[in-house]
C-alpha cells in the first residue's frame, strides 16, 4: 500500500513566481513592447478600461520580473498619459480594481503576484 504523503517538494516550481509563458500568451493580443525602450503600447483590441489597466500592469510586472525596468508600479496619471483615457474614468477604475484586490498600493499600484492567475482569466474573457 503506497500513500502519497504531501512533501515540501510539491511546493517548488521551476517557473518562478508565475508562469511567464501564460502571461506572454495572454498579453500578446493586447500589447506590444518597444524593444529599445521597453515602453508598453496597448493594441486596438476591445478591452474595457479595467482590462486595459490590468494588461498594462501585467506587462510592467513581467518586465520588472525580467529586470528590464526599475519598477512595476503604475499610477493613474501614467496610465492617463499612456492611453488618453479620461482621469474621470481611470480613477474610479483603479479604485474598483483595488477593492477587488487586483491592485495593491496607494497612488502607485501593482498587481499582487497571488492575483496573476485571476488577472489572466479576466483578460482571457475578452477574447
Amino acid at each position: 500500500m503506497t500513500t502519497d504523503k504531501p512533501t515540501i517538494e510539491m511546493l517548488y516550481s521551476d517557473s518562478g513566481p508565475f508562469d511567464e509563458a501564460e502571461v506572454v500568451k495572454t498579453l500578446q493580443p493586447h500589447i506590444t513592447i518597444q524593444k529599445s525602450t521597453n515602453e508598453i503600447f496597448l493594441k486596438g483590441t476591445k478591452l474595457s478600461t479595467d482590462q486595459k489597466i490590468l494588461a498594462y500592469g501585467l506587462a510592467k510586472k513581467l518586465l520588472k520580473f525580467k529586470n528590464m525596468i526599475e519598477t512595476e508600479t503604475i499610477t493613474a496619471q501614467e496610465f492617463h498619459k499612456k492611453t488618453g483615457i479620461k482621469k474621470g474614468t481611470i480613477d474610479p477604475t483603479f479604485k474598483m480594481l483595488r477593492e477587488k484586490g487586483l491592485l495593491v498600493g496607494k497612488a502607485a499600484y501593482e498587481i499582487p503576484t497571488s492575483k496573476i492567475h485571476e488577472v489572466i482569466k479576466t483578460l482571457d474573457s475578452s477574447k
